[in-house]
Protein backbone atom coordinates (compact mmCIF):
# COMPACT_ATOMS: atom_id res chain seq x y z
CA UNK A 1 0.00 0.00 0.00
CA UNK A 2 1.50 3.42 -1.26
CA UNK A 3 1.68 5.97 1.52
CA UNK A 4 -1.05 8.01 0.07
CA UNK A 5 -3.27 5.95 0.91
CA UNK A 6 -2.60 5.59 4.50
CA UNK A 7 -5.06 7.78 5.54
CA UNK A 8 -7.75 8.10 3.78
CA UNK A 9 -9.04 11.25 5.15
CA UNK A 10 -6.09 13.03 4.25
CA UNK A 11 -6.43 13.00 0.13
CA UNK A 12 -3.91 15.32 -1.81
CA UNK A 13 -3.09 16.72 1.88
CA UNK A 14 -1.77 13.03 3.28
CA UNK A 15 0.96 12.97 0.05
CA UNK A 16 2.36 16.39 0.67
CA UNK A 17 3.02 15.73 4.69
CA UNK A 18 3.90 12.41 3.33
CA UNK A 19 6.61 14.33 0.90
CA UNK A 20 7.68 16.79 3.39
CA UNK A 21 7.50 15.03 6.38
CA UNK A 22 10.93 15.36 6.61
CA UNK A 23 13.68 18.35 7.56
CA UNK A 24 16.17 17.40 4.99
CA UNK A 25 13.06 17.28 2.26
CA UNK A 26 11.45 20.81 3.30
CA UNK A 27 15.07 22.28 2.61
CA UNK A 28 15.93 20.40 -0.28
CA UNK A 29 12.34 21.82 -1.38
CA UNK A 30 13.54 25.20 -0.51
CA UNK A 31 16.69 25.46 -2.41
CA UNK A 32 15.18 24.18 -5.48
CA UNK A 33 12.29 26.75 -5.39
CA UNK A 34 15.20 29.69 -4.31
CA UNK A 35 17.29 28.12 -7.44
CA UNK A 36 14.14 28.16 -9.94
CA UNK A 37 13.20 31.62 -8.50
CA UNK A 38 16.95 33.11 -9.48
CA UNK A 39 16.98 31.67 -12.19
CA UNK A 40 13.45 33.01 -13.46
CA UNK A 41 14.10 36.46 -12.09
CA UNK A 42 17.22 36.65 -13.96
CA UNK A 43 16.09 35.90 -17.37
CA UNK A 44 13.46 38.06 -16.79
CA UNK A 45 15.24 41.03 -15.54
CA UNK A 46 13.73 40.83 -11.97
CA UNK A 47 9.53 39.88 -13.30
CA UNK A 48 10.06 43.26 -14.70
CA UNK A 49 8.78 42.12 -18.43
CA UNK A 50 5.26 40.20 -18.20
CA UNK A 51 1.63 41.47 -17.45
CA UNK A 52 0.00 42.86 -14.42
CA UNK A 53 -1.65 39.49 -12.84
CA UNK A 54 -3.03 41.03 -9.42
CA UNK A 55 -6.46 40.89 -9.52
CA UNK A 56 -7.12 43.74 -7.10
CA UNK A 57 -4.47 45.98 -9.20
CA UNK A 58 -6.40 45.03 -12.56
CA UNK A 59 -10.12 46.38 -11.08
CA UNK A 60 -9.41 48.96 -9.41
CA UNK A 61 -5.48 50.08 -10.28
CA UNK A 62 -4.85 50.39 -6.83
CA UNK A 63 -1.67 48.22 -5.69
CA UNK A 64 -3.21 45.39 -2.99
CA UNK A 65 -0.43 44.52 0.10
CA UNK A 66 1.34 41.36 -2.57
CA UNK A 67 1.68 43.43 -5.42
CA UNK A 68 5.39 43.58 -5.91
CA UNK A 69 6.28 40.10 -4.06
CA UNK A 70 7.18 38.84 -6.65
CA UNK A 71 9.52 41.07 -7.91
CA UNK A 72 10.80 41.45 -4.27
CA UNK A 73 11.32 37.63 -4.02
CA UNK A 74 13.20 37.42 -7.23
CA UNK A 75 15.25 40.51 -5.64
CA UNK A 76 15.76 38.96 -2.53
CA UNK A 77 16.58 35.33 -4.52
CA UNK A 78 19.74 37.41 -6.70
CA UNK A 79 20.96 39.28 -3.65
CA UNK A 80 19.19 42.64 -4.20
CA UNK A 81 17.72 42.77 -0.43
CA UNK A 82 17.58 47.26 -1.08
CA UNK A 83 15.63 46.92 -3.70
CA UNK A 84 13.21 44.04 -2.49
CA UNK A 85 12.40 45.86 0.46
CA UNK A 86 11.40 48.60 -1.91
CA UNK A 87 9.17 46.54 -3.78
CA UNK A 88 7.46 44.75 -1.01
CA UNK A 89 9.08 44.44 2.71
CA UNK A 90 6.51 41.51 3.39
CA UNK A 91 8.59 39.39 0.89
CA UNK A 92 11.26 38.81 3.87
CA UNK A 93 8.41 37.92 6.13
CA UNK A 94 7.58 35.39 3.23
CA UNK A 95 11.24 34.30 3.18
CA UNK A 96 11.41 33.78 7.11
CA UNK A 97 8.11 32.07 7.27
CA UNK A 98 9.59 29.14 4.71
CA UNK A 99 12.89 28.94 6.57
CA UNK A 100 10.97 28.52 9.57
CA UNK A 101 8.94 26.08 7.58
CA UNK A 102 11.69 24.09 6.18
CA UNK A 103 13.96 24.07 8.84
CA UNK A 104 10.76 23.47 11.49
CA UNK A 105 13.12 23.50 14.92
CA UNK A 106 11.29 22.04 18.16
CA UNK A 107 11.44 25.46 20.00
CA UNK A 108 10.12 26.98 16.85
CA UNK A 109 6.76 25.11 16.87
CA UNK A 110 6.38 25.68 20.22
CA UNK A 111 6.43 29.25 19.94
CA UNK A 112 3.92 28.80 17.13
CA UNK A 113 1.63 26.15 18.71
CA UNK A 114 1.32 29.15 21.65
CA UNK A 115 0.78 32.21 19.36
CA UNK A 116 -1.49 30.01 17.32
CA UNK A 117 -3.56 29.12 20.30
CA UNK A 118 -3.89 32.06 21.94
CA UNK A 119 -4.93 33.69 18.76
CA UNK A 120 -7.25 31.09 18.06
CA UNK A 121 -8.85 31.44 21.85
CA UNK A 122 -10.17 34.78 21.44
CA UNK A 123 -13.63 35.43 20.28
CA UNK A 124 -14.30 35.35 16.40
CA UNK A 125 -15.13 39.51 16.34
CA UNK A 126 -11.16 40.21 17.30
CA UNK A 127 -9.66 37.32 15.61
CA UNK A 128 -11.74 38.96 12.02
CA UNK A 129 -10.72 43.06 13.46
CA UNK A 130 -7.07 42.12 13.92
CA UNK A 131 -6.71 40.35 10.73
CA UNK A 132 -8.67 43.14 8.75
CA UNK A 133 -6.84 45.39 10.47
CA UNK A 134 -3.49 44.18 9.18
CA UNK A 135 -4.63 43.73 6.20
CA UNK A 136 -5.13 47.22 5.88
CA UNK A 137 -2.33 48.42 7.37
CA UNK A 138 -0.14 46.23 5.04
CA UNK A 139 -2.78 47.59 1.95
CA UNK A 140 -1.67 51.59 3.09
CA UNK A 141 1.58 50.73 3.03
CA UNK A 142 1.48 49.68 -0.36
CA UNK A 143 -0.51 52.41 -1.68
CA UNK A 144 1.94 54.71 -0.22
CA UNK A 145 4.84 52.91 -1.34
CA UNK A 146 3.86 52.55 -5.07
CA UNK A 147 3.12 56.45 -4.40
CA UNK A 148 -0.16 55.86 -5.93
CA UNK A 149 -1.43 59.84 -5.05
CA UNK A 150 -3.70 58.74 -2.76
CA UNK A 151 -1.98 59.14 0.56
Amino acid sequence: MSSINQNPRAGAIGYATTVFGTRAARIVALLLGFVIIREASLRTSGFENGPIVCPVRLLTGLPCPGCGGTRAMGAICTGDFSSAWNLNPLAFVTCAALIIWAVRSNAINTVIQRVSKLFRSQANAIQITTVVILYVVAWIAAVARFDSGIL
